[in-house]
């Protein structure tokens, strides 16, 4: 259905505190109630990059499939009213805006949510309140809760993450609405320091300090709840599944930094959503992506012209998926569709995650030491035997490891210069790190599934981080990474708690890398890398019992790292492979 676009540029939309928030209203023209399209996102209702491209559904063309459409400024953000104060206000201005529009005569009451990354978190809050008349959400590229996979990763601060957000996208927009003085004046000159010069900004300690304080107040409680505790649990829509009586159309990305809440979204409403319709009508999209670049090179990597969104056309799966909730009935779209990688192709399936998938344990052995004078430890699927001997090495905070790609969100990251499949040459052969490599493999090994490594490990320290990684070694020797994850050892024992470790004692250490969809090819091998920092993706442990935000440089210490791995303490990473 074609026709004319009528497009309503900053109306306003009352809060019940009586806050204005703005919103451009784009509908067909001449009378008439449509099913309504609604974003909410903090990076300018009036950016075609930001509130089209990036999203993935163009209004005009929404409006010519019949939808009205509805994007507005959040709280305290470019044309809105208020104070930003993220997370925390979008559940109630989410079910303002949502009854505001069912009370419009554009309207025909059904209202549908979309967008990514912030904007899917908008989605996600406003649902976890079961607004009448929201019949379904697109949640792209965005986490499940504001903790584990948004703030912090198995405890570690997601830091990259975390100050480029504030500097790129946040805090210029709340400088603007400051009253003139000293404490603007700190602001600006923090700002800069870190648009000048990201990783020097990175490498500043402590992270928590009175002028990034002064920038962003946010930030600063950020880095004061590193542990879940009630600040990030009053904020969790993951906890909410229950009451989310809505379609789901998830969209993530294998490289993307929120890809597990991304899944955990979508299994979260296709088990426990309140109503038969709402559990069927669940979604996953999953491509080869890192966060804020959907194309087809990823890091180092080509996955070939159909690893673009724009090969799966976005907009129109937006569309068939929200006209069929309006409809109540089931979307012409596959259950879940994923993008092997290795393979470079799409493959549809009926189901998340594959109960196909069969777990296999490939085994870290020592054979002299990683990193020693007898190579790379070896990785096979035999268990090791009782006389094998440790591996050792020295992990200093003051020369973390380097970030060497993965689910990051670092400078460049609309290109994906710093994600996704990196060559890990210059990690490898450092000192502070373990390389354990199995045999080229005699046939295709597909592996699609949450990727588990379970290490036997000791630290002279009372804290220290695990950082491991999987990698994809081609014949020619160039080992790409594939997932990886990490562990911060005090809140080993659960995220809401912190215990200290016994120096020297061994222990399990079991946590998730992440979830991939990878072939390997025949020919080539699997690596693991195990490390204790991967900087600045994550934050800096200092390897000592004290609060790691308030750490400063004369806090870090050495420790001596111990991995395990004989009869009794065999370490090893699972992975779930799929039948040929």
């Amino acid at each position: 259905m074609r026709g004319t676009v009528h497009v309503e540029r900053d109306v306003p939309v009352p809060m019940r505190d009586g806050t204005m928030l703005l919103a451009d209203v784009w509908r067909p023209a001449g009378s008439g109630a449509w099913p309504t399209l609604l974003q909410r996102l903090p990076y300018d209702k009036s950016s075609s990059f930001m509130a089209q491209h990036i999203v993935g559904l163009e209004p005009v063309q929404a409006v010519e499939s019949g939808f009205a459409v509805v994007v507005q400024d959040t709280r305290g953000r470019y044309s809105s009213g208020g104070s930003f104060n993220p997370f925390f206000d979008e559940t109630e201005d989410g079910l303002d805006t949502i009854a505001w529009i069912r009370a419009q005569d554009f309207s025909d009451g059904r209202v549908g949510m979309y967008g990514a990354s912030y904007i899917g978190a908008t989605q996600m809050l406003a649902a976890s309140a079961a607004p009448e008349g929201l019949v379904a959400i697109a949640p792209q590229l965005t986490a499940s809760e504001y903790h584990d996979g948004w703030s912090y990763s198995g405890g570690a601060l997601q830091l990259g993450f975390l100050l480029l957000w504030v500097a790129e996208s946040l805090a210029a927009v709340d400088l603007l609405r400051r009253p003139a003085g000293p404490g603007l004046d700190r602001a600006r000159e923090t700002l800069l320091e870190i648009l000048r010069d990201p990783h020097a900004a990175y490498a500043r300690l402590p992270l928590d300090r009175d002028d990034l304080a002064e920038l962003a107040p946010y930030y600063r409680e950020w880095l004061g709840h590193p542990a879940r505790d009630v600040f990030w649990q009053v904020i969790d829509p993951g906890a909410a599944h229950g009451r989310m009586n809505v379609a789901g159309l998830h969209i993530g990305g294998w490289h993307d930094i929120f890809l597990e809440g991304t899944l955990r979204n979508y299994t979260g409403l296709r088990t426990r959503a309140p109503s038969p319709w709402a559990r069927e009508s669940q979604h996953l999209i999953v491509g080869p992506w890192a966060h804020g670049n959907l194309g087809d090179y990823q890091g180092d990597l080509w996955y070939g012209y159909g690893g673009a969104s724009a090969a799966l056309d976005l907009t129109a799966v937006h569309t068939e998926f929200f006209r069929a909730a309006a409809e109540r009935r089931p979307a012409d779209l596959p259950r879940a569709r994923i993008f092997v990688m290795g393979a470079n192709v799409w493959r549809d399936e009926d189901e998340w995650p594959l109960s196909r998938a069969r777990e296999v344990s490939f085994f870290l052995h020592g054979e002299g030491g990683a990193n020693s004078a007898g190579g790379d430890g070896r990785l096979g699927t035999e268990p090791p035997g009782p006389g094998e001997p440790a591996d050792h090495y020295v992990s200093d905070p003051a020369d973390p490891v380097p970030t060497a790609g993965g689910a990051t969100f670092l400078p460049g990251v609309l290109l994906g210069r710093n994600s996704g499949p990196k060559d890990q040459a210059t990690v490898a052969v450092r000192d502070d790190v373990l390389v354990y490599t199995g045999e080229p493999l005699s046939e295709d090994l597909e592996v699609t599934g949450e990727v588990v490594v379970e290490l036997y490990a000791a630290s002279s320290a009372d804290d220290c981080d695990w950082a491991v990684r999987l990698v994809d070694v081609h014949p020619d020797g160039t080992g790409y990474g594939v997932v990886d994850g990490i562990l911060r050892a005090r809140y080993r024992r659960g995220l809401d708690r912190e215990v200290p470790l016994t120096p020297g004692e061994p222990e399990l250490f079991r946590f998730a890398l992440g979830t991939t969809s990878q072939l390997f090819r025949r020919g080539h091998r699997l690596r693991v890398q195990v490390a204790s920092s991967n900087f600045p993706r994550f934050d800096r442990n200092p390897q000592r019992w004290i609060p790691v935000h308030t750490a400063g440089p004369d806090d870090m210490r050495p420790a001596r790292q111990t991995v395990f791995h004989d009869a009794s303490r065999p370490s090893r990473i699972i992975v779930p492979t799929i039948p040929s």
